[in-house]
This record gives structure tokens, sequence and C-alpha cells, in this order.
């Protein structure tokens, strides 16, 4: 199951998460935003994107792979934290670089050890990666557990994650990860959705007016961190948390315990 490898190896791999036309549409809307906002072809790194296509929003309660956040985290969720990454290939004498970490920033200080898993991730890949020189995303299975990893040294037990367009991966923040360098001849484009709860303060304002937050459906208002209060993120009432209604359990042998149903209108 699912859960159960990510429980176990701080992630989890969902194969075919889109199909090609979902991969095609969230492909045109990244090429859309990159050409406005780096058109010189560089590597992008956009945070709090989510405002600028409608193709983005799409992904925030995708069935794929919200049952498994929902698992994980509870129905009193929302999106914290978001970025867009375009790599382009790099020149063939560009400096290696040490960037492995854990997510979740000032939480990996103040807080106690071990530390509590707090948000999850999904990196939604928009390209193949089939080697590991394409950029991959290298992870260290298991080290969600480790509070330290030996700095500027390359983990010995690091994988990279060889996934094709339209793979979803579901990654515990604690894990310790860090992006390959793309020495290949094709550009990587991933987006990443991160969940907290929603006493958690947001990492990033996703620059979305309340008139067209409100014109949402219920269940994505909440992913968008929209409440009726500031206790309401405490203490949600019934219109803070639809999310809380459109589960549905059922004892039975899946992916996830908990099976999806969107709300009406969407």
């Amino acid at each position: 199951m699912l859960q159960e490898r990510l429980e176990r190896d701080g992630f989890a791999v969902v194969e075919d998460a889109l199909d090609l036309d979902a991969v095609a549409r969230l492909t045109a809307a990244v090429e859309r935003v990159r050409r406005a906002e780096s058109p010189n072809g560089h590597a992008f790194h956009r945070l709090a994107f989510l405002g600028l296509d409608d193709a983005f929003l799409e992904l925030v309660d995708h069935p794929a792979v919200l049952p498994i956040v929902l698992d994980v985290l509870g129905w009193n969720i929302y999106v914290y934290h978001c970025h867009l990454d375009v790599h382009p290939p790099l020149a063939a004498d560009a400096e290696p670089q040490w960037r492995w970490h854990q997510d979740g920033g000032r939480q990996n200080v103040e807080v106690e050890s071990p530390r509590p898993r707090l948000s999850l991730k999904v990196a939604w890949f928009l390209t193949d990666v089939p080697t590991a020189v394409h950029g991959a995303l290298r992870v260290v299975p298991g080290s969600h557990m480790r509070d330290v990893l030996t700095r500027d040294r390359e983990p010995d037990d690091a994988v990279p994650l060889l996934v094709r367009a339209g793979t979803a991966v579901v990654l515990d923040r604690r894990l310790w990860h860090a992006r390959g360098d793309n020495h290949s001849d094709t550009t990587r484009r991933v987006l990443f959705y991160a969940y907290t709860h929603r006493w958690i303060r947001p990492r990033d304002d996703l620059g979305i007016d309340e008139e067209r937050v409100a014109g949402l459906e219920p269940v994505r208002r909440q992913l968008l961190g929209w409440g009726t209060s500031a206790i309401g993120h405490w203490i949600p009432t019934e219109e803070d948390v639809p999310l809380r209604d459109a589960i549905e359990h059922r004892p039975c042998a899946s992916s996830s315990s908990a099976t999806w149903r969107a709300s009406p209108g969407s």
C-alpha cells in the first residue's frame, strides 16, 4: 500500500497519476508562466504559482494523491507552500552543488527531536526522468527518521527517482532529498504542492484574490487556505472543512483507506 511505503521509506511513487492530456495541459501552463517571467530560458523556480493558471488548481484536490494525504494528515489541511521548477540542461562545465535538505525551515530547528512530520509534499513530474543525469530527484529511503545528514558528502544510500511524465511522488517533509543536476538534452519540469494542518501558517502568499477563491467549490476553497475565522483553523466548523464530509471510509484493501468524493461542481 502507498501509505505503508510512505511510512517506511518517507516517500511513495504514484505512477500514471496524470494522463497524457493533463500532462500536456499543465506543460502548456508552465510554459506560459515561464515565457512571461523568465523569457531568457534560464532555470526557473517560481513560488506561489497556483493562481497563475486555472490548470494548476486542478492538482490541488486531485484524486490520485489526495486520499493518501488525507490518510496521513487528516481532513483539517490546506496547501501552505508550492513551487514550479523548470531546469534546462546545464553547461558541461557546471559545478556540482550540495543540495541535500529536509523541508520545513525553522521547524527543523525549533521543535523537539525526533522531528514531527507536520506536512507532506507532492511532486508532479511533467517530463520523463529516465536516468539520474536528467536531473532526477534524489532521496535517502528511510531518512525521514533521521534528524541529521552528514554535510558535504553524498549519502551512500541515496537513490535517484526515475519516473515517467505523469508520475506523482508523495514525500514526507522530513525526508532528506536533493535535486540532481540536469546533464541530459531535455528540460525537466516539476510542480510541487505541500500540504499541512490548517493551524500552521502559510509559507507562500498564493496571490489568489478572495473573490476568485469564493467562486470555487468548497473543498478546493479549503485547500487554498480559506476559513471562516482565525479560530476556525484550530476548532473548525463544518463550513471550514468540507473535506471532512467528502471522505468516505470503507474497510477494503486499496492503495488508500480513504476514497475521494469530489465536491459538487468539481
